[in-house]
């Protein structure tokens, strides 16, 4: 049997559930909420003793090879296993960017949502990489901190928009009793990131994919010159997810969204004791 319940991020009527919702319409998937990601595989696992067919997706936040994230050239979502000794469980999938957000900030679904022309969308455009210049380097605080996380422990990431080094070792600190952060290994992380977040660096040149959706979107409620909708979160969701949700096949939007859709209608499950680094 194929996917018939996808598990996602988020709570009832979120964002996360009215958009999976709407790109995974007529395939005959129930969207359910999680909650949040603590103990989303360990549901998964439970739900399915029940009912084989039942995935997850979840956000892509920071992975700890950061290299690996720029590398993939197809739209297709990444796959999220959880290692079982040599082995490998498909729990389902991980979306391509950071978070749901940086969907809902991308210039072709703007220009489809509110009906821009080209010239509005040429102008956000330019708007945004003014954006992701001013966030390069707390981008590049995040990405140390996921890189240099425990792996036993879940690290928070979140940063000032303005984070500067001390900052960093500040958290380094705070994180020395219950689960411990080099504080050396960090700055350096730091620093070796830097570059690759901002103009010309190759983080940056992928900024909607692996920049934070959230800092997008905060920092342009903070700049001059967009346009107004962009600084009124609910009521710039709504108009989105009300125009996908009226859209005659709005997994079309995007070639992600179209990935994720047949992704979803492909896999089939199998056995825990047969699930193999090969995937589903």
């Amino acid at each position: 049997m194929p996917v018939s319940v996808l598990l996602c991020e988020g709570e009832d009527n979120g964002p996360d559930v009215r958009l999976l919702h709407a790109i995974l319409r007529g395939t005959g998937v129930q969207v359910e909420p999680s909650g949040g990601k603590d103990a989303f595989a360990g549901l998964i696992r439970g739900r399915r003793r029940q009912n084989p067919g039942v995935c997850g997706l979840i956000d892509g936040d920071f992975p700890r090879d950061p290299g690996a994230w720029t590398e993939a050239t197809d739209p297709g979502p990444r796959r999220w296993t959880l290692r079982q000794g040599e082995k490998q469980l498909v729990l389902g999938w991980m979306w391509r960017r950071k978070e749901v957000e940086n969907y809902l900030l991308d210039p072709d679904v703007l220009a489809r949502a509110l009906r821009w022309d080209p010239a509005a969308k040429s102008r956000y455009v330019a708007q945004l990489e003014r954006v992701f210049d001013a966030l390069g380097r707390v981008t590049a605080a995040r990405i140390a901190l996921t890189c240099c996380a425990p792996w036993r422990n879940r690290l928070e990431t979140q940063v000032r928009l303005d984070a500067t080094k001390q900052e960093l070792q500040d958290k380094a600190d705070a994180y020395t009793e219950g689960a411990r952060l080099d504080k050396d290994k960090l700055l350096q992380a730091f620093e070796r990131h830097v570059p690759d977040c901002l103009s010309g660096g190759r983080f940056r040149q992928h900024a909607l994919e692996v920049f934070a959706g959230k800092n997008i979107l905060a920092k342009i409620q903070h700049t001059p010159g967009f346009h107004p909708i962009l600084k009124r979160k609910p009521e710039l969701e709504e108009r989105i997810l009300n125009a996908l949700e009226h859209d005659a096949e709005p997994h079309s939007w995007l070639p992600e969204w179209a990935a994720l859709r047949s992704a979803v209608e492909a896999w089939m499950p199998a056995p825990e004791t047969e699930a193999t680094s090969a995937g589903a």
